[in-house]
């Protein structure tokens, strides 16, 4: 089935337009059909910028998946311990630098780790001054200060001994309908907290790893989960707790969703998919006017662009 490109709506799509609509722009338009080798060169030079990563996404796309594979090999009776994980993860990191560093990611962009900064031939990732080495021990501590504590804290003991009968979601991408649009959604990991020792599963909880500092919009996104919840598992909004779980502090900020809650994300959701609608055009007939997606501020600049993979095309790296 041919990919059609429609309008759809997920919390990290909201803040990329909300901090630059010109980034929002790049990445869901004009690198659109640009995976292609005889796309059109523009679209594929937006493409191969979008498909880049840093070293904070990549280590922290990393321990997901040392989780994601965690619960993976529990399910089907496979015992991984704590240093086991933090072997692979670590392995996974030194990996990814060197497809980036050596160009093995050329032969397929969509599979392999780019890093912006090597693209951007940024200092810290110089090997010859050693600024390469301090910076990728940086991302090793924290890969493993993060994979520690989702072992040793006690307050995710719940999750780590869950049964998996009793599992719901572990980084699953689906989708539902909110105002007649496409809601993306990928919880973590997701289960029945049951009551211990009443054999009755008690509410669900679901839990969102955060491998850096607290941000703005983690509590929104837990509950657009509420939502996703009632919509695959039939459970009331209300009845479930989330919960962003900052590996690194260890502190686990819980949300137990409110009907005011629900009303207030439902009503920034609605405005959000609004302004997204009345620039929205259909990136299969046209690129669309850059125009109408405006960079963001000066003011702004020197944080949004410093760390953004589509600078060079708006010629501020």
């Amino acid at each position: 089935m041919a990919l059609v490109h429609e309008l759809s709506w997920s919390a990290s799509r909201a803040r990329s337009f909300t901090a630059c609509p010109r980034r929002y722009y790049y990445l869901y338009y004009l690198s659109w059909q640009g995976w292609g080798r005889s796309a059109d060169p523009e679209r594929r030079k937006a493409y191969l910028l979008k498909k880049m990563t840093r070293m904070p996404m990549l280590a922290g796309d990393i321990v997901h998946r040392a989780i994601a594979e965690y619960f993976a090999r529990r399910d089907q009776g496979l015992p991984w311990s704590q240093e086991e994980a933090t072997k692979w993860a670590v392995e996974q990191l030194r990996s990814g630098y060197r497809e980036s560093r050596d160009g093995a990611w050329k032969a397929s962009p969509a599979k392999s780790v780019r890093l912006a900064e090597h693209h951007y031939e940024e200092d810290r990732i110089d090997e010859g001054s050693g600024a390469a080495g301090d910076y990728g021990k940086r991302f090793v501590e924290r890969i493993t200060g993060c994979l520690g504590a989702f072992f040793e804290d006690p307050k995710l003991e719940s999750a780590r001994e869950s049964q998996p009968g009793d599992w719901l979601a572990c980084e699953d991408m689906s989708t539902f309908e909110l105002f007649g649009t496409k809601v993306f959604a990928v919880p973590d990991f997701a289960y029945w907290d049951s009551e211990r020792g009443s054999g009755e599963r008690g509410t669900v909880r679901i839990l969102d790893w955060k491998t850096g500092r607290p941000a703005e919009g983690d509590r929104f996104q837990l509950e657009i989960y509420a939502f996703y919840a009632r919509d695959h598992w039939g459970v009331d909004p209300r009845s479930t707790t989330a919960a962003d779980v900052y590996l690194l502090s260890g502190e686990v900020a819980e949300v137990q969703v409110t009907d005011e809650a629900l009303e207030s994300a439902l009503g920034r959701i609605e405005t959000s998919i609004g302004e997204m609608r009345a620039v929205h055009f259909d990136a299969d007939a046209s690129k669309g006017d850059p125009g109408d997606f405006p960079m963001v501020s000066e003011d702004r600049a020197g944080f949004e662009c410093s760390g953004c993979n589509f600078r060079e095309l708006c010629d501020r790296g």
